[in-house]
């Protein structure tokens, strides 16, 4: 497994006690990220200005695999228009990265892809632009199992993006990720940290007060195995051996780096399983309500 780097916190931020990556910073952190090894940069289309800024500080000659982000298609688009919205939006990303072509172009269940008509029209549309060298692999981002069930019965992506944690382990004990290796689909994990839940046992979301005691059971187990919390996480999603790509959000060189070393400890045979979370309402971020 390997890691990918999220972009998202490259864009700039609003509200009051919101920051934004300065360019400066964000050059230092890709700059790291490339020594580093690492190669995925997972883009963020819908994030503001992300784009701009990193296509401003992409090094030169860099080999990163850049992965863009369809729209996210809503009603006052008609359906007959939305896949060439679609392929104006990669290249208005492209523009904007300041890149020829992309690694992977991503698309996410939730915009249209499994609407009767539209879904098939949005995916051979990137079937064409694949043809046409403007993205080497097609991604498909779902949030569940029975979502990948059902995009895996209709189309064969190259990619696909899932959610996968210490405490959503719900693909792996399906059985599901697996079965897309098999079939040589490339797999990108996303969550690991759940947001930073799993990072910061001391002031959890009142939302999360009911898993309170399974958390404090799994933050004393990583005590005793001599492991910090990101040391934990990371330790996961390097234990499914099916991931080819984790993907992390940083905002500084010094998260970055405190990721890497995480990373560089290597794996240990630790048992994650008993701290998978039954409840979905509290692993699937889509169904949070975080502002009660």
């Amino acid at each position: 497994m390997k890691l990918g780097l999220g972009t998202v916190e490259f864009a700039a931020k609003s509200g009051k006690h919101a920051t934004q990556v300065s360019l400066e910073e964000a050059r230092r952190i890709l700059t790291v990220a490339q020594k580093a090894g690492i190669e995925l940069l997972d883009t963020a289309a819908q994030a503001g200005n992300s784009e701009e800024v990193l296509g401003e500080c992409l090094p030169m000659g860099h080999d990163f695999k850049i992965v863009a982000r369809t729209p996210n298609f809503g009603a006052e688009f008609a359906m007959a228009h939305q896949a060439d919205q679609l392929e104006g939006a990669l290249a208005q990303s492209l523009q904007r990265l300041k890149q020829d072509k992309a690694y992977a172009l991503m698309i996410a269940v939730e915009d249209g892809l499994l609407s009767p008509y539209q879904g098939e029209k949005l995916f051979r549309r990137m079937e064409s632009l694949k043809a046409q060298g403007l993205i080497e692999k097609i991604g498909v981002s779902v949030r569940d199992g029975s979502q990948l069930q059902a995009v895996l019965a209709v189309y064969n992506p190259d990619i696909v993006q899932v959610p996968l944690n210490v405490l959503d382990q719900r693909l792996l004990h399906s059985g599901q990720l697996s079965a897309l290796k098999q079939k040589g689909v490339e797999i990108h994990a996303r969550d690991i940290f759940l947001q930073g839940v799993l990072l910061d046992p001391t002031h959890l979301h009142p939302w999360f007060w009911p898993i309170r005691k399974l958390l404090e059971q799994y933050h004393d187990y990583l005590i005793r195995e001599g492991l910090t919390p990101m040391e934990g996480a990371l330790n996961f999603a390097t234990s499914v051996a099916e991931v080819d790509y984790a993907l992390v959000g940083v905002s500084s060189v010094a998260q970055l780096q405190e990721v890497t070393s995480a990373m560089d400890l290597g794996l240990r045979p630790v048992d994650f399983v008993p701290f998978a979370c039954p409840d979905v309402k509290f692993i699937d971020p889509y169904q949070w309500n975080l502002y009660e």
